[in-house]
């Protein structure tokens, strides 16, 4: 699939939770090449995919808070 795409494009925000978490918000553009058009699933598991890594990065945050402070 990754030939039929130029680029994706992430925003994503973090918001803190009272119990020391986070709410993850992520907006995600894809930029196809030609006329090629993504189905909803292959959307749905490239979100997927780019949630894993987030949630990945949170924890390492939460672990060391020196990295970011």
């Amino acid at each position: 699939m990754m030939d039929k795409l130029e680029k994706i494009s992430y925003e994503v925000k973090f918001e803190s939770t009272a119990d020391g978490g986070s709410i993850n918000k992520m907006t995600s553009t894809y930029y196809t090449k030609g006329d090629f058009v993504l189905t909803e699933e292959e959307i749905k598991a490239g979100k997927e995919k780019a949630l894993a890594m987030y949630k990945v990065v949170e924890a390492y945050l939460l672990q060391n808070p020196d990295a970011y402070a």
